[in-house]
């Protein structure tokens, strides 16, 4: 261990960050302090380990040791919810943060990098040599020490576990920062390797795409082949790795004209590396029964860590195009042509349209996992690295801030305060900030100057119909506007968002039931038909039909262009309309709320009910009723998807037809949003 160490890692924190108190920040980490403002590539390599380095009171504070293995050697494993248990839940926490403490222990000491007080370079080597022993221990092909389930894991032979591969990954990286790869670490290491990349040689790629990609998985799948081939090159499985490796990395992004490709690749033309379709023809996929842009941009992340694999794994680099390495007689350009198979266009049609001005992804169908996580994170990193890609290095950039931000509303380095899976959430949000150093380190782009959000959204101003997933979107200067009808997750929603990276998470993607944001959640209702779309240049309109029996919702929402949205609407209850806005530590915990007659400030814990055709929020989001009966109110607040959210329903009055009008405006003062009522109640 180096001697000396130095606080270099946050001379580049962000200077007006505030560290959470017993319960929560007094303001918000991002209220009117992150800009589009550039950080070069030292910086953005430095912030990444600073946060990794503010991240290990927090593991330690997890860990425990395990005793022995049946050699002798000492064990041990971070908790999670199933803590050391053969599931995913066990093992990849233990896995990904065994992972991410050895990398800490190896470039925070490479680097003079200052650990929290209470926490030193010996403490991080202790834990990741032990918790990488335990990993090895329990793992099927070795079984020198059960898990805390009585069971080992990962695949072997006949017995395969889903996602064991994703794992090995990690607990090979481990080894690796550890320098554990040869010796008596290595043979075991090297035995689970050869059991995961063997069992993928019995198996036929799998490929869908309606509902349950497989993209994700195949790219998981190439994470171990990668490894096994970078490790034992002279295996003599290794020629079958290096084929398997190639299959499974092609089908991820694959689309049904590639059965018909002639593109040379690896000796091959596409066409003949082709198992089937994993994504739709217009480049956008479905998981868990619903477009998902988390499972649309996670793919890119798998692929590019197999590159890292073979990089750091067998000492495999671009200017080494054949010879005796992990590659065989591949050169890195068939690896970069096969991992980045269509790439370009899921970026082009489906990530870029859906980038939002702080770096998050827009959610049209909401979410069913935590909230604000800037999981796409490493995805920017590769595109903009490997494929040197200008957009995605300013988007890296604001996902990055976020990412850090979040972390700052806790107090133990914990990159969320409500984590919807616990310590596995933390383990996988680490393992992406790691991975992104990685990329800069092992790709570095430092000559490359990023695009300027302005230029990034004249670009991408255009209305797009997402025409296989019924989603619709466009963005002015003003704000992002987007509309979804979800046939897989029986939902319909609109979401519109301000174009300013601290306002833009005021209202946030929700979903309950059939409804979200304008819709809301009419009870006992189901989608009929697909919507109606009509497209202009930069507006459009979508029209829909809800049943529950004999009764039917009808609603028009019509995107107007700048900063206003409206929807018509007959039949519908009280809920339509409704607003799901975010009163968190990580956007703000409480909002103003201005309307007819006076304004409160609140937390949405208790429900504020009040007479008035119109309401502003913050200054910044205005709401106008043109309802004969104007009633609204605000409450509700609870942890929905790891954010507080709390409920707006501007149509809490009871009028005979059930049918009206309201407006929507983002970047709108109180005093304007009621003189607008005012001229459009005339």
């Amino acid at each position: 261990m180096k001697p000396t160490l130095i606080l270099f890692s946050l001379l580049f924190a962000l200077p007006t960050l505030t560290w959470a108190g017993d319960d929560q920040l007094a303001t918000s980490p991002t209220e009117g302090v992150i800009s589009h403002d550039f950080l070069g590539e030292q910086q953005m390599k430095s912030r990444c380990l600073a946060m990794l380095s503010r991240f290990m009171p927090y593991v330690k504070s997890i860990y425990k040791d395990a005793g022995k293995n049946k050699e002798g050697e000492p064990c041990g494993y971070f908790m999670a919810r199933n803590s050391g248990q053969s599931n995913e839940d066990g093992v990849r926490t233990n896995a990904d943060l065994a992972m991410v403490t050895a990398f800490v222990w190896r470039y925070g000491q490479d680097n003079l990098t200052a650990l929290p007080e209470g926490i030193g370079y010996d403490d991080l080597e202790r834990m990741a040599t032990r918790a990488l022993n335990y990993a090895l221990s329990t793992h099927r092909s070795n079984q020198l020490k059960a898990c805390t389930d009585k069971k080992y894991w990962g695949t072997k032979d006949m017995h395969y576990q889903w996602e064991s591969s994703l794992w090995a990954l990690s607990v090979t990286l481990a080894a690796h920062f550890l320098n554990k790869t040869e010796g008596r670490e290595g043979a075991l290491l090297r035995q689970l390797l050869a059991a995961e990349a063997d069992y993928e040689l019995t198996r036929k790629v799998p490929t869908g795409f309606a509902g349950d990609t497989k993209a994700e998985e195949n790219g998981w799948e190439a994470n171990v082949l990668a490894c096994a081939c970078a490790l034992m090159p002279e295996h003599e499985h290794a020629a079958q790795w290096r084929e398997a490796m190639i299959r499974f990395a092609f089908n991820c992004y694959t689309v049904a004209a590639d059965a018909h490709n002639g593109t040379m690749m690896a000796g091959r033309k596409a066409s003949e590396w082709f198992e089937g379709q994993n994504l739709y023809d217009d480049y956008t996929l479905q998981n868990h029964n619903y477009f998902h842009t988390s499972y649309q941009n996670v793919v890119v992340q798998e692929l590019v860590e197999s590159m890292i694999a073979l990089r750091l794994l067998g000492n495999t680099a671009p200017e080494k195009a054949t010879g005796n390495t992990s590659l065989g007689t591949l050169s890195w350009r068939d690896v970069e042509r096969v991992f980045c198979w269509h790439w370009q266009e899921v970026w082009d049609e489906v990530l870029a349209p859906l980038a939002l001005c702080d770096g998050e992804l827009a959610m049209p169908n909401g979410n069913d996992w935590s909230m604000f996580l800037y999981d796409q994170l490493p995805t920017y990193a590769a595109m903009a690295t490997v494929m040197r890609n200008k957009d995605a290095l300013m988007l890296e950039n604001m996902a990055l801030k976020y990412t850090e931000a979040r972390q700052s509303t806790t107090k133990d380095g914990a990159w969320m305060l409500n984590s919807d899976i616990g310590p596995r959430r933390m383990g996988v949000t680490a393992h992406r900030v790691m991975m992104t150093y990685l990329m800069h380190q092992l790709f570095p782009v430092d000559d490359l100057k990023p695009t300027e959000w302005k230029a990034f959204q004249r670009r991408q101003a255009a209305t797009k119909l997402f025409e296989s997933q019924n989603i619709v979107r466009s963005m002015s200067e003003d704000r992002f506007v987007c509309f979804s009808w979800s046939e897989g997750l029986k939902n319909v929603n609109c979401l519109i968002v301000p174009n300013l990276p601290d306002k833009n998470k005021i209202i946030v993607p929700y979903k309950k039931g059939i409804g979200g944001n304008l819709i809301g959640h009419p009870f006992g209702y189901r989608l009929t038909g697909k919507p109606k779309f009509e497209l202009d240049k930069y507006t459009w309109k979508a029209s829909g039909v809800l049943h529950r029996g004999a009764d039917e919702i009808t609603f028009t929402i019509t995107d107007c262009g700048k900063d206003k949205v409206q929807l018509d609407y007959a039949g519908a209850d009280s809920t339509i309309g409704m607003l799901a806005i975010s009163t968190d530590p990580l956007t703000k915990t409480q909002r103003t709320l201005y309307y007819e007659g006076g304004s409160t400030t609140t937390d949405g814990q208790q429900t504020l009910e009040f007479a008035s055709g119109w309401v502003n929020i913050d200054n910044q989001i205005g709401v106008i009723s043109l309802n004969e009966d104007n009633r609204m109110s605000f409450g509700g607040r609870k942890e929905v998807n790891s954010i507080y959210t709390t409920l707006l329903y501007p149509n809490t009055g009871n009028t005979m037809e059930k049918r009206g009008t309201m407006v929507y405006f983002v970047n709108q003062t109180a005093e304007q949003t009621r003189k607008l009522f005012l001229k459009m109640r005339k």
